[in-house]
C-alpha cells in the first residue's frame, strides 16, 4: 500500500508498522493491543491511511507472498499457509484477484525476468 504521509495518530502509525512487519495480526488483535475498539480502529485507520484496515492487511499479506514466490523455492501451498490461508485455493483466488495472475504465473514471469 502506498500512502503519501504518515498517519498523525500514533496508534494508527503503530498499527501500520505492526501490519508491515507481520500482516497476520487480526483487526481484533490490533485493537486490543493498542487499546481501542475494533470499530474505532477501522474508522481512524480509514481516515488516516485512506484505505480500510482489512484491505491494508490483505495487501500486506499478498505483497509478502509475492516476495516469497520470487525469492524462495517454497511450494505455493506452503506460501499460502504462511500468508494465513487454510486452503491454497483461497490463496490462489485472492492472489489472482489482487495481481491479475496466478501465483505460479507470477513466479514464472518474475523469475524469468
Amino acid at each position: 500500500m502506498v500512502t503519501d504521509s504518515r498517519p498523525k495518530d500514533c496508534r494508527i502509525r503503530k498499527v501500520v508498522q505492526t501490519l508491515n512487519a507481520d500482516p497476520l495480526h487480526t483487526v481484533p488483535e490490533l485493537a486490543h493491543n493498542y487499546q481501542i475498539s475494533a470499530s474505532r480502529l477501522s474508522h481512524l485507520f480509514k481516515n488516516e491511511v485512506g484505505v480500510n484496515v482489512k484491505d491494508y492487511r490483505l495487501d500486506c499479506r499478498l505483497q509478502r507472498s509475492a516476495e516469497m514466490l520470487v525469492s524462495t523455492n517454497m511450494l505455493i501451498k506452503e506460501i499460502a499457509y504462511l500468508a494465513g490461508y487454510g486452503h491454497s485455493s483461497s490463496f490462489v483466488r485472492a492472489f489472482k484477484t489482487h495481481f491479475g495472475v496466478s501465483p505460479a504465473s507470477y513466479r514464472r514471469r518474475r523469475v524469468a525476468a
